[in-house]
């Protein structure tokens, strides 16, 4: 008995070190003390009311307080910016139950936003608390665009931690390119980059975040997610980690 759980153990092991291979759980990061196979029973347990059709949509449980849950309750006051976001996050297609599986991996995904990297959270914060944003959002954004490596230059030119497209960074008002690599210039200025797609979106974070990664115009065109692979994992695993 003893050595079929621990047979157990180690096929769950492996399957969570797929599961950071694959973007799942942060890279190089401690994994949640909590181990996955309790989430995914915690999942079961909750679930037993109602049965919901399985699908491939990494989804999490019922958010009835998406901003709640974004940001740890709380509630932001004080200085903020006139692109700061003014309205309610909602997760869109994301929102709703799915099956038991997702649930127990988006638990999992969430759990490891604490172990991220605690570097550059006095310039989240700040950054927060200016576009009027959960910090979870800005964290996870980070992690998904460069996984907080702060010269990170992308194939198609993205630059810094939040992955800033120089005639992007123009249009927020930073001329020198180089500058995209200085963290706090560069989480300022994707904070308040994200902070006008959700006003643009009316708070939906599923189409803002494809617009932050397709572009607008497409988003603008398609009212949609876009049907590219990169995007939809994109939007996926960012609000994996949130939700």
């Amino acid at each position: 008995m003893i050595e079929s759980v621990q047979r157990i153990q180690a096929r769950i092991g492996e399957i969570q070190e797929t599961f950071n291979k694959l973007g799942f759980a942060p890279i190089n990061t401690p994994l949640p003390s909590k181990p996955f196979a309790e989430h995914l029973n915690e999942a079961m347990a909750e679930n037993k009311v109602n049965s919901v059709e399985a699908n491939n949509n990494l989804d999490g449980s019922v958010i009835n307080d998406t901003n709640k849950k974004l940001d740890n309750g709380k509630v932001i006051n004080g200085d903020t910016s006139s692109d700061a976001f003014k309205g309610k996050i909602s997760f869109g297609v994301y929102e709703g139950n799915t099956n038991n599986f997702a649930k127990a991996i988006n638990a999992y995904k969430k759990a490891s936003v604490e172990s991220f990297p605690t570097k550059y959270d006095d310039i989240i914060k700040e950054a927060a608390e200016k576009y009027s944003l959960p910090e979870n959002l800005i964290k996870a954004v980070i992690k998904q665009e460069s996984n907080y490596v702060p010269n990170a230059v992308s194939h198609k030119g993205a630059v810094g931690l939040m992955q800033i497209m120089p005639q992007t960074g123009v249009g927020l008002g930073i001329t020198d390119e180089e500058m995209l690599k200085d963290p706090y210039t560069n989480i300022m200025a994707g904070s308040k980059y994200l902070s006008q797609m959700l006003n643009r979106y009316d708070g939906r974070l599923d189409l803002s975040l494809s617009a932050y990664n397709a572009g607008p115009n497409l988003v603008d065109r398609l009212k949609r997610i876009p049907n590219i692979e990169e995007t939809q994992n994109y939007v996926k695993n960012i609000i994996g980690y949130i939700k």
